[in-house]
């Protein structure tokens, strides 16, 4: 029911992320590394990870400085957006919008543009989503995405600091911190359609993680 009430408004959502998406190409964020900048580990890369490199991983876009709005907030700006507004007492929508609140990890092996609206929007990350269409997806990423060859990652207050592929799933370990997000590609060893990922603290603590795709 909540699904088809959003991809209702799908179309509208699409043109909106459109103008996002060209805007985030010329809109300066001093905030945010470019994905030329970005933080490759071995082997150093511009592009997609090295498929051949089980530990390579590609942080695309990070916003150093970002915090997720306290829930008055989040409510406030879920009003006003139509796609919403009507949906914020609906029972299912709740439920649907606490997966992506109360993570602060979200995986991803789909890709699309209106795949990518709930997620940003619900998870209160819609203050920097124009920096994170820009950065991740203007070259061929999305179709590596929907090809399977590659998976990503958002982090919410963490930071990745190492990725290996351990058998028959990701091992993917983050520090905490009281701010920023990174949106996190690497290559795919398998063809799940949830990602086989386990995130972890250095200390061993578990990192609940949601499959967020749309």
């Amino acid at each position: 029911m909540v699904a088809s009430k959003l991809q209702k408004l799908g179309k509208q959502g699409l043109v909106a992320l459109a103008i996002v998406t060209t805007m985030g190409g010329i809109k300066a964020a001093s905030n945010f590394v470019n994905t030329a900048d970005a933080v490759v580990t071995q082997p150093q890369a511009a592009s997609s990870p090295d498929v051949q490199d089980a530990s390579a991983f590609l942080v695309c876009s990070e916003a150093a400085n970002w915090q997720r709005p306290d829930p008055d907030q989040q409510q406030k700006q879920l009003a006003t957006d139509e796609r919403y507004s009507t949906l914020l007492q609906d029972k299912d929508f709740q439920q649907l919008a606490d997966q992506f609140w109360q993570h602060d990890v979200l995986s991803f092996t789909t890709y699309g543009l209106s795949a990518r609206m709930e997620p940003i929007n619900l998870s209160g990350l819609w203050s920097v989503a124009d920096e994170v269409w820009a950065n991740c997806y203007s070259h061929d990423e999305g179709s590596a995405i929907n090809e399977g060859s590659l998976a990503e990652t958002w982090l919410m207050h963490h930071r990745v600091v190492d990725l290996q592929w351990q058998e028959d799933h990701y091992v993917m370990v983050v520090e905490p911190d009281s701010q920023g997000m990174q949106v996190v590609q690497f290559a795919r060893h398998e063809a799940e359609a949830e990602l086989p990922l386990t995130v972890m603290t250095s200390q061993g603590a578990i990192v609940e993680h949601h499959s967020a795709d749309w």
